[in-house]
C-alpha cells in the first residue's frame, strides 16, 4: 500500500507542478518519469490478498506482476534520454487505459472479497477491532472514488481533475490520521531485538499463555484468524504478540499459525479415525481455506505434497 500512496502522491505533486507552470519551465525535473500507473493494480491486489486471506504469503513470482511497470519505466527513461516523443494510441492504452481497467478490477475484487468475508462467522468476531475496519474501509472507499473519477474523466476530459485531487488528499491524510490513532506513535526504523517496547510483560509467561490458548481453544481452526483477533483473545497488544512470535519462534504470524494447522491435519490423517474423509476435507477442518493454499503451505513446510508425505 506504500507503493500505491507513493504513486498517488506523485500524481498530486505533478498536478500542482502543472498548475504553477513548473512542468513547462526550462530545466524542470521531469516528474512524469516517476509517475507509473502500472504499479497500482498489482500493489492493491497484493494488499487485498494479504488482508483478506490469512493463508496468503508473498512469493517471488508475484514480482512478475510489476513487469509492465518496469517496461514502462524503461521506455520512459529511454524517451527522456533521447528526446523522443511517443504519439501512439497503443502507448496511451498501455500507460493509461490498461492501468485504469486493472485498477478498477482490483478495487472490484476487494469489495467482492470483503462482502464474501463479511458473511463468515470468523470475520464477524473481528469486528471488535473497529478501528482497523474503519481504516480499511476508508482506504478502499477513497480508492474506489479515485477509480470512478478516473474512469469518468478519461471519457469526458480532465476539466474537473480537482475532484480526484480531493479524493487523493482524503486518502493520504485520512490514512495517516487513522494510523496515528491506532498506534499512538510512529513505528521505529530500528530493528528491536529485545522487548524494550513492552518491558512490563513477562515474555516467558506470555509465551506459555499463547501456546496454551492455541492448544486448548484452537482458534487457528478458523480459516481467517487475524493477528489482532488472537491478540484480543489474549488481551495483549498485537505488536507484542507479533514480537513474541517473530523473536522466539523465528517465524512470521502466518507461518506460525499455519504450522499449527499442518500439525492438526497430520494428527487427523495419521489417527486412522478419519480415513473415511478426503485429505481436502481434513485440511479444511484444520483451518485451511482452499486446496491450493493447503498444498502450497504443506509443501513449503515439509518439502513434499500431502499425498507424498503420507505415503
Amino acid at each position: 500500500m506504500g507503493l500505491v500512496v507513493l504513486v498517488l502522491s506523485i500524481e498530486l505533486v505533478f498536478s500542482y507542478a502543472s498548475k504553477i507552470g513548473y512542468n513547462n519551465s526550462q530545466g524542470a525535473f521531469p516528474i512524469w518519469v516517476l509517475l507509473n500507473y502500472q504499479i497500482l493494480a498489482p500493489s492493491i491486489w497484493l494488499f487485498i490478498k494479504y488482508n483478506t486471506d490469512d493463508n496468503f504469503s508473498f512469493r517471488k513470482w508475484h514480482l512478475l506482476l510489476y513487469l509492465p511497470a518496469v517496461v514502462e519505466s524503461g521506455i520512459q527513461v529511454y524517451v527522456l534520454q533521447n528526446s523522443v516523443v511517443i504519439d501512439s494510441f497503443f502507448w496511451v492504452a498501455f500507460t493509461e487505459y490498461l492501468p485504469m481497467v486493472a485498477f478498477i478490477a482490483a478495487i472490484a475484487y476487494f469489495w467482492y472479497s470483503y462482502f464474501k468475508l463479511n458473511q463468515s462467522k470468523a470475520f464477524k468476531s473481528e469486528r471488535k477491532v473497529w478501528l482497523t475496519q474503519v481504516r480499511l474501509l476508508l482506504l478502499m472507499s477513497s480508492l474506489t472514488l479515485v477509480g470512478i473519477f478516473w474512469l469518468i474523466f478519461s471519457f469526458i476530459g480532465w476539466a474537473h481533475f480537482s475532484y480526484i485531487e480531493i479524493a487523493l488528499m482524503v486518502l493520504v491524510f485520512g490514512m495517516a490520521f487513522l494510523m496515528f490513532l491506532e498506534t499512538q506513535t510512529f513505528p521505529t526504523v530500528v530493528k528491536v531485538d529485545k522487548n524494550t517496547e513492552f518491558p512490563h510483560y513477562d515474555d516467558k509467561q506470555q509465551l506459555e499463555r499463547l501456546t496454551q490458548t492455541l492448544s486448548e481453544n484452537k482458534p487457528y481452526l478458523k480459516p481467517n484468524l487475524p493477528l489482532k483477533e488472537l491478540s484480543a483473545e489474549l488481551a495483549l497488544p498485537y505488536r507484542y504478540v507479533s514480537y513474541l512470535i517473530n523473536h522466539y519462534h523465528n517465524k512470521n504470524y502466518k507461518e506460525f499459525i499455519n504450522e499449527y494447522r499442518i500439525d492438526t491435519f497430520l494428527t487427523k490423517a495419521k489417527s486412522g479415525q478419519e480415513d473415511h474423509k478426503t485429505l481436502l476435507a481434513l485440511a479444511m477442518e484444520s483451518g485451511f481455506s482452499s486446496k491450493s493454499t493447503f498444498n502450497q503451505v504443506f509443501k513449503n513446510h515439509l518439502g513434499k505434497t500431502p499425498s507424498e508425505y503420507l505415503n
